[in-house]
């Protein structure tokens, strides 16, 4: 099963003071469905240091296996789909809660 070409994955968008992400699951032609969202608080982290980097990493990656879902053992088809949208959604969501590090950073810095 192949997701479409214009993806529509992990729309991701930094509320406030990066206060929370949104993590949207992708549209797929061959999954039909509503799209799930998941709101990932990062107000509490410290995302200069590893450690908060690596707590919004896992809480992404818990986010995306919420919207991305389950698929039956009997479904190879189907595994294939809900790994790639985990893949896609996680990874959208963390290239742009990086690009919104760097930019407060650079802001930071003048």
């Amino acid at each position: 099963m192949s997701l479409r070409s214009a993806f529509a994955a992990a729309m991701v968008s930094l509320v406030g003071a990066a206060s929370a992400l949104t993590l949207a699951a992708p549209a797929s032609a061959a999954m039909p469905g509503p799209v799930a969202l998941a709101a990932v608080p990062t107000a509490d982290l410290d995302l200069a240091s590893a450690h908060g980097q690596a707590l919004l990493k896992a809480r992404l990656q818990r986010a995306a296996a919420d919207v991305c879902g389950e698929a039956s053992s009997l479904d190879p088809a189907g595994k294939r789909w809900v790994r790639q949208c985990r893949a896609e959604s996680f990874g959208q969501a963390w290239d742009r809660a990086q690009a919104g590090l760097v930019a407060a950073n650079h802001v930071a810095a003048r």
